[in-house]
């Protein structure tokens, strides 16, 4: 079954539509998969930045110990020690 649509009306600046049409012609897409597409972009970087924004804030609150910082280089040693390792 495939998604559900919804018709929508805007205004956009004419040089964009230019640029949307030469981008069509490349693609062969329609106007609605490019705004969607666009659109899809738009949100999932906005998502992807309020994520890091979230860690950034939980990170701030509660920080690494020293003895977080001496397992974590521990472990990238041990990892990286068992790595077959090409001399050149």
């Amino acid at each position: 079954m495939g998604q559900r649509r919804a018709k929508i009306a805007c205004s956009i600046d004419s040089r964009l539509l230019a640029q949307v049409e030469r981008l069509r012609a490349v693609t062969g897409e329609t106007r609605s998969a490019v705004v969607d597409r666009a659109l899809a972009k738009l949100t999932n970087e906005e998502l992807r930045a309020a994520r890091v924004r979230r860690y950034v804030e939980a990170y701030r609150e509660t920080p690494e110990t020293k003895p977080d910082e001496r397992t974590a280089r521990d472990l990238a040693r041990r990892t990286l020690s068992q790595l077959p390792w090409d001399d050149g």
